[in-house]
């Protein structure tokens, strides 16, 4: 705080008192007139502007409102009201500093939560794209190795004695396109784990699902896990921030491979639907044909996992990032084995500006 701001409280404290002087006469209530001002320079100055409006009080109080100032030969009685008006102030004042630094303590205690938060959000973050670093891997070798192979076939097409340049032109664009694509997956990564702010846009939730798909894809066949997907043609665009909901995409699918690694009497596969769920917004379900849940509300707890080396904390973050675009994150009842996780998003139309 500087000193200008120092000055402008205690200033605040003069004034607060000549008014409650001002009005204690007419009002024949000075006690509750300097107490309103102790309240108020000690709420919006804090200590220091309390105490000197307890002074201020006590010596206008001392002189204006006892039928004689103080001495020795002041009646006992004028000594008793001026003593349990002072020791009123001093509490007042004492209890309006304990009620400042109560709320300076939930500011500090909320600020550190959503720290905290935020640095698990990332952590999970992390630890989700870990879960795919295999599939991650297959995406960008793909387009990489046909680069590869497109600048081996040029250079045959060039070295022969009749260079074909038909075929070496067809190449070269075969090598900018796969190049590009490797590119858009590196792109998507980087993002991923790129410490920024959410940014909300206009996006199409069907494409974020179709992105997190193709980065999933090899791990999906590599545990000959089916994805089928219902995802509806027209869904209108919302509101979100892309890589948040990317994350909650790959959180729930992810949840849904885990639930089924021990099913082995029935196909593995998870369903994915999109759709308008109402004029006001869109439902996205995502299903799994896994053991199923036993307390399907606890899994939103914060470190409440039935994993054995889980942190409890992957659904309680998606949650938190479904609710800020001013969604819901739920489990519906399934017909038949596993479980549906679905969240819904408001429509772009109908997001608050």
């Amino acid at each position: 705080m500087n000193k200008h701001s120092h000055l402008q409280h205690f200033g605040l404290a003069v004034v607060a008192c000549g008014v409650a002087l001002a009005l204690a006469r007419p009002l024949d209530a000075p006690s509750s007139c300097f107490l309103l001002a102790i309240i108020v320079s000690g709420l919006f100055g804090g200590r220091g502007p309390g105490l000197l409006a307890v002074g201020i009080s006590a010596i206008a109080f001392n002189f204006f409102f006892l039928p004689f100032p103080l001495s020795i030969l002041s009646p006992s009685s004028s000594y008793f009201r001026f003593g349990v008006f002072v020791i009123t102030a001093l509490t007042t004042n004492q209890l309006i500093e304990a009620k400042r630094r109560i709320e300076e303590s939930r500011r500090r205690i909320d600020e550190t939560l959503t720290k905290t938060q935020a640095r698990l959000s990332r952590a999970t973050q992390i630890a989700t794209v870990a879960e795919f670093a295999a599939s991650i891997a297959h995406e960008i070798s793909q387009p990489l190795s046909a680069v590869v192979a497109n600048g081996q076939a040029c250079l045959r097409w060039l070295s022969v004695e009749q260079p074909n340049l038909t075929n070496a032109r067809v190449a070269a664009e075969r090598i900018i396109r796969d190049g590009k694509d490797a590119g858009e997956v590196v792109r998507h990564i980087r993002a991923l784990f790129k410490k920024t702010p959410p940014e909300k846009v206009a996006l199409s939730v069907n494409e974020v699902i179709e992105e997190v798909l193709s980065l999933i894809h090899v791990e999906t066949v590599r545990k000959r896990i089916a994805i089928e997907t219902d995802l509806e043609m027209q869904l209108p665009v919302t509101l979100g921030d892309r890589v948040q909901l990317q994350q909650v995409i790959f959180n729930l699918i992810l949840n849904g491979i885990e639930a089924m690694e021990t099913v082995a009497n029935r196909p593995k596969k998870i369903h994915i639907r999109s759709k308008v769920q109402s004029p006001d917004a869109i439902l996205v379900e995502i299903r799994d044909y896994g053991t199923g849940l036993a307390a399907s509300e606890k899994v939103f707890e914060a470190f409440y996992t039935t994993k054995e080396r889980g942190m409890g904390m992957g659904l309680s973050i998606c949650r938190s990032i479904v609710e800020a675009h001013g969604g819901r994150l739920g489990v519906t009842p399934s017909q038949g084995p596993g479980t549906t996780f679905f969240f819904t998003l408001p429509l772009e139309s109908r997001l608050p500006t």
